[in-house]
């Protein structure tokens, strides 16, 4: 696949729009979230942490440590998931600078385990600049994505209109056109995300990102990965190598999240526009999931009851949280 290359210098000195960033905590770890803000810092003009319902103990350190940098925090009472939380605070970020035109300001999507390099945010706007100066509708652009325990590169996701196919960045790419951003690394101008839609609150966590994706790409915007900004971030709770055509790492989560994974596949499938290549990829990730996680990661009978349970809600298309019983 083609790509263009981008580098710092092609942001005009002259022009540096407003970006704040919006992170979402829950029980996070607190040097970890004291590193990303020490490094988001020079690179954004103001930070927004969003707490997801974490406990007492460590919201209250959350608030001593944005108080220290002196960013704001949005506590919320209960933990609404993944996609209200990052609503909340482009809310914060709206309400704090109404007077300011939107159409000079971007929001940067992180989560409490993302640590972005000291260049991630000024390449990120150069590929936006360029893509845009070209006439190009930029629906948003992401990083790299670097694991923590691995030092692995992520690769990106494109389709054609039957396949879906992850592309590797290699040494001389530059941009390149995606289908799919993980939400934690995303840059978005905030008149666009208010013409595409905020995140879907329905979905809780897993495929809010997915849903957004999607839904930019069918109202005809385009989606781009930076191959030079990097963000170091952890997927899962731990990765198991497994060998599939080529060597891959599989990341595993909590049975519960499986249960998110599982439901959220079918409402997505259901009530988003999407290519055929698309519902091929995600109904073969969905059975291929439930075939390894079931069969492979304990605890097993959890994890395999969790996951009919989220084909059951998906198929009564329940959404939100997920119930207690």
């Amino acid at each position: 696949m083609s790509s263009i290359a981008v580098h710092a210098n092609d942001v005009d000195p002259v022009w540096r729009p407003r970006v704040a960033t919006v992170i979402v905590t829950f029980n996070p770890d607190l040097a970890t979230l004291r590193t990303m803000i020490e490094a988001l810092q020079p690179q954004v003009d103001r930070i927004v942490v969003v707490d997801n319902a974490s406990s007492a103990e460590v919201l209250g350190q959350i608030t001593v440590l944005v108080r220290e940098y002196s960013c704001s925090l949005e506590a919320l009472a209960t933990n609404l998931g993944i996609g209200a939380a990052q609503n909340r605070g482009l809310g914060a970020l709206m309400k704090a600078e109404e007077n300011s035109p939107i159409d000079d300001r971007y929001v940067l999507f992180l989560d409490h385990d993302s640590i972005p390099a000291e260049n991630m945010i000024e390449l990120l706007l150069a590929a936006d600049r360029r893509m845009r100066a070209s006439g190009v509708r930029v629906g948003a652009v992401g990083p790299a994505i670097v694991d923590q325990r691995t030092g692995t590169t992520g690769r990106f996701i494109c389709s054609s209109h039957f396949f879906v196919k992850r592309i590797k960045c290699e040494p001389d790419c530059g941009v390149l056109s995606v289908d799919f951003l993980i939400s934690s690394g995303t840059l978005v101008r905030i008149d666009t995300l208010l013409t595409i839609g905020e995140m879907n609150e329905e979905l809780f966590i897993d495929h809010v990102d997915t849903e957004w994706c999607l839904r930019a790409k069918a109202a005809g915007y385009a989606l781009f990965g930076v191959c030079g900004a990097r963000l170091t971030h952890s997927l899962g709770d731990e990765v198991v190598p497994i060998w599939f055509g080529r060597m891959r790492e599989v990341f595993v989560h909590s049975p519960v999240r499986d249960y998110y994974m599982c439901r959220n596949t079918l409402l997505i499938l259901r009530k988003v526009r999407m290519s055929l290549g698309w519902r091929i990829f995600l109904l073969t990730r969905l059975v291929g999931s439930i075939v390894f996680f079931g069969a492979t990661r304990p605890p097993r009978v959890r994890r395999i009851r969790c996951m009919l349970v989220g084909l059951r809600d998906g198929l009564l298309n329940r959404h939100g949280k997920m119930r207690a019983s």
